[in-house]
């Protein structure tokens, strides 16, 4: 095929792609699962591209370009980048000739939107025309989000559910040392008997939030059911586990519980148990926790009490 025969069919084949309703562009260049070493540069961008993601080919003339601007968050950019070359190298071990990844993408204005990214992979990289597509999943992927969210979520306290932490547990205590604790509020019948159940409701929300405010970001806080709440410590020391719990109870009674312009004083019991890097089991953990507490709550409440192994 001539130069001009070929020029005549780019354009052609341009002219049909910019009547496509998804964003797509076309890069030319090596796909392959070599991280670093795998800039394409952009030929085309259809005109859903131009309108939607507000980018033209003179802002965003290659694939650095594209990752710098479309996340430029700097971890959210390098996760993204692994993800790729994890999949191509994937898709190229089955000898696949397509990719498709969900990513968070930031349009040309600042906004951002969840896409499924479709691309074009070579079974033998050589250079060659990539297509990429671009179909729009934002409104899916958060009311997903939000539904993962909510049945993980205790909708009252906005802590984690018994589910949320157990699948917490599983994903983020393995082979750490991990720190346990149990609180229950003490007498919290009485408050639900003598204020009113809304004010129940207020004084567990209060509880939630003073656990979330000294806990360290990486720990989970869970409420477990009734007016009991978790708090598993991961990468900790038992001194840790012990100061936490101990703050919490003097602070939970020195705040007290302001209802109706009157201050109604209020305590938690606290178990703690504390494990040595290894395995765990949740119920193990729990347990012996759960002991603790009783503990507490049988020597005079307002207290914490450790169960050592």
């Amino acid at each position: 095929m001539s130069k001009a025969s070929l020029d005549q069919f780019k354009q052609y084949f341009f002219d049909a792609l910019d009547i496509v309703p998804l964003p797509l562009l076309i890069s030319e260049g090596i796909v392959t699962d070599e991280i670093g070493n795998n800039n394409r540069v952009h030929i085309f961008f259809n005109q859903a591209f131009r309108q939607e993601l507000g980018y033209t080919l003179d802002s965003m003339p290659d694939i650095y370009q594209w990752f710098e601007k479309a996340y430029p968050d700097p971890t959210y950019r390098q996760d993204v980048i692994n993800q790729w070359h994890q999949a191509v190298h994937e898709a190229q071990a089955r000898g696949e000739r397509t990719v498709e990844l969900p990513a968070l993408i930031t349009h040309a204005n600042g906004e951002q939107r969840w896409y499924a990214v479709t691309a074009q992979v070579d079974v033998t990289p050589n250079p060659d025309w990539h297509i990429v597509v671009f179909r729009d999943i934002h409104q899916l992927k958060t009311s997903l989000d939000e539904t993962t969210h909510a049945s993980l979520t205790d909708s009252l306290t906005q802590l984690a559910n018994r589910r949320g932490l157990t699948e917490w547990f599983e994903q983020y205590t393995h082979g750490t040392a991990l720190g346990t604790i149990v609180l229950d509020i003490d007498r919290f019948k009485q408050v639900n008997d003598s204020l009113g159940h809304i004010a129940g409701d207020r004084l567990l929300v209060q509880i939630a939030s003073q656990l979330k405010q000294f806990s360290p970001s990486k720990a989970c806080c869970a409420r477990w059911g009734g007016e009991e709440f978790v708090i598993i410590i991961p990468d900790c020391t038992r001194q840790d586990v012990l100061q936490l719990a101990n703050t919490l109870c003097h602070h939970v009674y020195q705040e007290g519980f302001l209802w109706h312009a009157t201050r109604h004083q209020v305590s938690v019991s606290a178990g703690i148990s504390f494990t040595e890097a290894g395995h765990h089991s949740l119920d193990e953990v729990m347990a012996r926790a759960d002991r603790a507490m009783y503990t507490a709550k049988q020597r005079g409440r307002n207290q914490v009490c450790a169960d050592l192994p």
